[in-house]
């Protein structure tokens, strides 16, 4: 079960609906109010949580990128140097994660 938060514009009370449910209604409407809210959309909830995930990993992907130039091309310590060389290894596991959460990302769409 995937829960989504909801926040009422109206009462400005949140709570939590359970997104894949067996019933056919996949409206929501706030429990204090009864204010319509909108449609359960799993589609909508897992494609913002793949390009989350996407976004926090480009961002490392780029800093460690930066960090293996800095490294290679500077004198350093040992250790950098070590780190500086090992780099490479989970920038090419992030390039392919993200290639993957691409991927899937389409099958949302």
């Amino acid at each position: 079960m995937l829960p989504e938060v909801f926040e009422c514009p109206n009462c400005q009370r949140q709570f939590v609906f359970e997104l894949v449910e067996t019933a056919e209604d996949h409206s929501i409407y706030c429990p204090q109010c009864k204010r319509y809210l909108g449609e359960k959309d799993v589609n909508f909830v897992l494609l913002s949580e793949i390009d989350e995930l996407t976004e926090r990993l480009r961002f490392e992907r780029d800093r460690l990128e930066k960090d293996e130039a800095v490294y290679a091309m500077t004198e350093c310590d040992a250790e950098l140097r070590i780190y500086g060389s090992e780099i490479h290894k989970v920038v090419n596991i992030l390039r392919r994660t993200l290639a993957d959460l691409d991927a899937l990302k389409q099958q949302y769409l």
